[in-house]
């Protein structure tokens, strides 16, 4: 083609072309009539297995018909059954609640037959009551009317009495427990009161007036006025605060008179206010210096176990202390001594003397006078000065003196 000079892009092949097509046609001819075939196939297949499968639900529906009638059975005998064991169950229980109900009714109505009966009685009793209430009224009204003054048979403690010696409020506490005890009114506190008061005491009666003569409460303060000790209560103070234990005056003793002037000075304190001022002064108070600075070394929160711990140490200390043996030591007496005595006991027998002649005027010794005694006297003495030379000899032997208390 290139030697016959065409060109070979632009050339047509007319008659490959035409056969190309008619081919293509023919293939496509073919492969129609073979869908046609294939798809005449499929709907031959489905169709068969719908017709299977609507078979088998045909089947499944008649099973579960079959199954559902046989529940509905089972069901009815069910409710059959249950229906009856209801009627069953119901008439059992209500034979049971009425036979209960039937005894609930004969105890209701025994109950209310006992309550009317309890009513009955009670207001019988009520009424006796009521009567013999009257009855004891009347009675009390006879009483009141001619009972005496002091109704001594009803005593069952004998009255306190008061003479002016004893604290008044001791007496005061004693007097109303007796009159709690007793169970005395106004007017049987006031006759006993009365009675109580003796002595110097009783005098204060005749200072009340006739208008309060009847009162007990006007009667106890005008005995507290004279013989109470609120007024009092600074001078308790200061006796407190300056009271020390005793040579003679053992803690015990002590301790009763620390809170006995206490209770006095602060009455009107709380009890622990009065618990610290015990426990202050009784410390404060102690002789014995080892105990009391014991005592203060270690304080205590109580009275009692502060008073427990200075005796517990005071019996230690004392028990503790080393005993010495002593030995006699005679000592020579003065010529000195001798004549002063004879001296004395002749100026003895001589005043004897000058006072039963005297009839019991008083004289002096020094100047022979009457009126005063011889300390009184203003003029210079005449006596032998026995004394001045007992007391120089007295300072001149004191080294021996001591001494000798050292080995005692």
């Amino acid at each position: 083609m290139e030697e016959e000079n065409i060109n070979v892009d632009e050339f047509v092949f007319e008659s490959l072309l035409e056969d190309s097509t008619t081919k293509i046609e023919e293939k496509e001819d073919t492969l129609c009539s073979s869908g046609v075939l294939d798809m005449n196939k499929l709907l031959s297949v489905i169709s068969s297995q719908f017709q299977a499968q609507s078979l088998e639900i045909k089947e499944m529906k008649s099973q579960f018909e079959a199954q559902d009638a046989r529940w509905a059975t089972r069901l009815e005998e069910q409710e059959t059954r249950l229906t009856t064991k209801l009627s069953q169950i119901t008439e059992h229980i209500s034979a049971q609640v009425t036979v209960q109900l039937k005894e609930q009714d004969a105890r209701v109505s025994q109950v209310s037959s006992q309550m009317q009966e309890l009513k009955t009685q009670i207001s019988e009793e009520q009424d006796k009551v009521k009567a013999d209430v009257e009855e004891l009224k009347d009675r009390l009204r006879d009483l009141q009317l001619n009972r005496p003054m002091v109704s001594t048979s009803s005593v069952k403690v004998n009255t306190p009495s008061f003479d002016g010696t004893t604290p008044f409020q001791i007496f005061k506490l004693q007097f109303e427990k007796t009159a709690d005890t007793n169970k005395w009114n106004a007017e049987d506190k006031v006759a006993q009161l009365f009675v109580a008061l003796k002595g110097a005491a009783a005098k204060i009666l005749q200072t009340i007036p006739n208008c309060e003569s009847s009162s007990y409460e006007a009667l106890m303060a005008a005995v507290e006025r004279r013989y109470g000790s609120e007024h009092r209560r600074q001078i308790f103070q200061i006796e407190l605060q300056n009271r020390k234990q005793k040579a003679s005056e053992s803690l015990q003793e002590f301790t009763t008179e620390v809170e006995r002037l206490a209770h006095l000075a602060y009455a009107h304190k709380s009890a622990e206010y009065i618990e610290d001022m015990k426990i202050h002064s009784f410390v404060n108070g102690i002789r014995d210096e080892n105990t009391r600075y014991s005592a203060l070394a270690c304080p205590k929160s109580r009275f009692a176990e502060t008073v427990s711990f200075a005796l517990t140490h005071e019996t230690a200390s004392l028990l503790s202390n080393r005993t010495f043996k002593a030995h006699r030591v005679e000592i020579e007496e003065p010529a000195w001594t001798k004549k002063f005595l004879e001296e004395m006991h002749k100026m003895l027998e001589k005043s004897g003397e000058t006072r039963k002649k005297n009839d019991g005027v008083v004289k002096c010794f020094n100047c022979g006078k009457g009126g005063y005694i011889a300390r009184n006297c203003n003029m210079e003495s005449n006596r032998p000065n026995y004394l001045s030379g007992r007391k120089r000899k007295a300072e001149e032997d004191q080294p021996t003196l001591k001494s000798t208390q050292s080995l005692n």
